[in-house]
């Protein structure tokens, strides 16, 4: 009997799907735990693994790559040998289906000419790659975007990452770059490759590079661009926020002295892990939450759901958009582990091999826009949390620490932000989370030892 292959709900609030790309083609063999085809749900791609095993067929009129499919649709069907599909015939059923074919045995295989075939693009206009390629080369700093891959109809996977990144290993050995012309190279994004082939047998010099890359026309151009689904998401989500929510935005400023020694100190003890100041904040907020359980909740209709588990999600920017990975328990963690959690979410957010998953759930955000220079700013509530909190960034001012005495000191003062929805939670308790993550935050040796 034929199994149905659908396109899977991989998240409590995800309804539709992007079919991104089929890894297994019409016709083609598939194993259980083979990887069928790629989704892009609401803010990740998702490998798709196939739990039986069976000939893959894709109905003529199946979604075509590229397009949204609602939770639960027939993608495909998996068949077993001689079965026949559930759909009005075509052209490789009148031939004969591929299960039916003999046998070829590997060597001979092996010695038969390969036969040309199509090179598989990413519905994005570039050259197909698996997650798990595109990770290893942001890993290794290899540009996948002229290279023709190994895999099924020249979907680029690990293995042509890894040679590409020995061969310019191999040349950068080779060319003979000053240091200087070399930082110039990346920033201009010129490969040495490119290099070599202009200056052969040459020293390569900064005024070499500049003038290469002063000859490259200009890239062209258009005066408008589609919104990609995440700036889709994240326009929808934003104007549900503001127009469901009541939210108000509370702030005041901390003194960070002793936290900005603190993470000083760390830095200089050589740590294999330093934390950063969000990782700072949320071991300090998520003491906050469990004193004040009212801020960790969400709001369902006509009741107010207080969550026993803090999970934090964090803001994080990257190529694909605003997103927000999770972190688990983050009152149960201690600050090295919160510290090696938070860098690997954040890592596999940025290179795109993030899980659904791990972007849903939370209870509580914090947004740091600090490193961008950012003294204040109003977080938008990322539903269906009651409340964010915003992070500005660390910065010495001149205050007054001693009024009677008129003694002004320079201190490390930080901003925060707090916007609540006020159907689920009033002023005065906001108030007073807010003012306990002030007192944490300018107190942190007594809350960031365990």
């Amino acid at each position: 009997m034929a199994i149905e292959i659908v396109m899977p709900k991989l998240g409590w609030t995800m309804e539709e799907g992007i079919l991104d790309e089929w890894i297994k083609q019409d016709g083609e063999e598939v194993a259980p735990g083979d990887i069928i085809f790629v989704v892009e749900s609401d803010k990740a791609l998702q490998e798709i693994e196939a739990f039986d095993g069976g000939i893959l067929r894709i109905a003529p009129d199946a979604p075509p790559v590229g397009s949204t499919v609602k939770i639960g649709e027939v993608l495909a069907y998996l068949l077993q040998p001689g079965e026949t599909p559930p759909f009005a015939p075509t052209a490789r059923d009148a031939i004969g289906d591929r299960s039916a074919a003999p046998a070829i045995d590997v060597s001979e295989r092996a010695a038969t000419p390969p036969v040309a075939k199509s090179v598989r693009r990413s519905r994005r206009g570039g050259p197909a790659i698996s997650p798990r390629a595109k990770r290893v080369a942001l890993e290794l700093g290899v540009d996948w975007s002229a290279l023709t891959g190994s895999g099924s109809s020249g979907r680029i996977i690990e293995r042509d990452i890894r040679a590409r990144a020995e061969m310019l290993a191999t040349a950068e050995a080779e060319i003979n770059i000053t240091p200087v012309a070399r930082r110039v190279a990346q920033e201009a994004n010129i490969s040495l490759d490119e290099l070599a082939a202009h200056y052969p047998e040459e020293r390569v010099t900064r005024a070499d590079v500049e003038k290469l890359a002063a000859e490259r026309e200009p890239i062209a151009t258009s005066a408008g661009q589609p919104l990609t689904r995440i700036r889709q998401l994240t326009r929808d989500r934003m104007v549900e926020s503001t127009r469901t929510t009541a939210p108000v935005t509370l702030a005041t400023e901390a003194d960070a002295t002793e936290l900005f020694q603190m993470r000083q100190k760390l830095k200089a003890d050589g740590s294999a892990i330093v934390p950063t100041y969000t990782d700072l904040l949320v071991k300090l907020v998520a003491a906050a939450l469990a004193e004040h359980r009212t801020l960790n909740a969400t709001l369902d209709g006509d009741e107010l759901l207080l969550h026993s588990a803090i999970d934090i999600g964090i803001a994080v920017d990257s190529e694909r958009g605003l997103l927000a990975p999770v972190i688990r328990d983050a009152d149960r963690l201690s600050l090295l582990e919160l510290a090696s959690v938070s860098a690997d979410l954040v890592s596999r957010t940025r290179d795109g091999t993030i899980s659904a998953e791990d972007l849903q759930g939370g209870t509580f955000t914090i947004s740091n826009l600090g490193m961008y220079d950012i003294d204040a700013f109003t977080p938008i509530i990322n539903l269906p949390q009651c409340a964010i909190l915003g992070a500005g960034r660390i910065a010495p001012k001149q205050v007054v620490v001693d009024a009677e005495a008129e003694r002004l000191a320079i201190r490390q003062m930080m901003s925060l932000s707090l916007t609540f929805d006020h159907r689920a939670v009033d002023g005065a308790p906001a108030a007073r989370f807010l003012q306990r993550v002030k007192h944490y935050v300018e107190t942190p040796y007594l809350w960031l030892v365990n």
